[in-house]
């Protein structure tokens, strides 16, 4: 079984509204390793989605942490440090949750506008002498002010869509969620539209989105093993294969063509693992 580097979204599932319908999809035996055994199917797929609704809202919480502090009498130095990790967090969450734009139409209403990131890391990266910095210090606030809003329209629309999926039974939301990390990773959304290209951080964006739609599986995997024992393979061999694949074309990227080799390695990787997905989604289908 694979293991991803992001917080196991089943410490979330408090935030997830259970309902009393029987379950449709038996669950994996207690010895399953890495795995909750408590969870059903329904909830590992829930908690999917509460991942990405609080990873933004994260991100919004640190960006309106800087602009609280920025009302302070804190240093400027100081508060500029800070932004630093702040925008880290933002950068990386929001990107992290990128997929669900290929689960709905309703898509727009989770994407940011493009300058609301870019913005907060310029603003981070801007010089001052340290002696007058308040044109800078006013910009900074302004740049994390609006990309507070913009996130937390974003963590709203994440957790909207978590809500009108809590009615659904467990095999239609197994068959939607792989269908989604299957359409997403097919699409090369992730290979496009990066926000801090000026600034050499396409490696970084890139490596968020995938990470971010590959780790979704760590959740339903034991679902798709206990229907299938070849495609959960399969999934796992294409997943490492991915992973690699971008580590080793990302790292130390900065700015990376949509069109250039580099994409197009990680985009032969990604397809073999959607096909793989769209397999175990059939699994699940009515």
């Amino acid at each position: 079984m694979i293991k991803m580097t992001l917080v196991v979204a089943t410490t979330l599932l408090s935030c997830v509204v259970a309902t009393a319908q029987e379950n449709t999809v038996a669950a994996p035996v207690a010895d399953v390793a890495n795995y909750d055994p408590t969870l059903s199917a329904k909830e590992a797929v829930l908690a999917n989605w509460e991942l990405a609704a609080a990873g933004i809202r994260a991100g919004r919480i640190v960006s309106a942490n800087i602009v609280e502090m920025a009302e302070t009498d804190a240093p400027y130095g100081v508060l500029v440090r800070q932004a630093q990790f702040a925008q880290k967090t933002m950068v990386q969450r929001y990107n992290s949750a990128l997929w669900i734009q290929s689960a709905t139409d309703r898509g727009e209403q989770f994407e940011i506008d493009a300058n609301a990131l870019t913005d907060a890391v310029a603003a981070v990266n801007a010089p001052c002498d340290l002696t007058d910095c308040s044109a800078q210090r006013a910009k900074l606030v302004a740049a994390f002010e609006r990309a507070t809003t913009k996130l937390e329209t974003a963590a709203q629309a994440a957790r909207a869509e978590l809500d009108l999926r809590v009615d659904k039974i467990d095999a239609i939301l197994l068959s939607e969620q792989l269908s989604i990390m299957s359409d997403y990773l097919a699409s090369t959304d992730w290979g496009r539209d990066f926000h801090l290209t000026e600034f050499g951080r396409d490696g970084e964006e890139l490596a968020a989105r995938i990470v971010g739609a590959v780790a979704l599986w760590r959740n339903i995997e034991p679902y798709v093993g206990l229907a299938n024992k070849e495609v959960d393979a399969a999934i796992n061999d294409a997943s490492r294969h991915l992973l690699r694949t971008m580590r080793h074309k990302t790292r130390g990227a900065t700015v990376l063509d949509s069109n250039g080799p580099e994409i197009a390695e990680i985009k032969a990787a990604a397809d073999v693992l959607a096909i793989e997905f769209k397999r175990a989604a059939a699994l699940f289908a009515s």
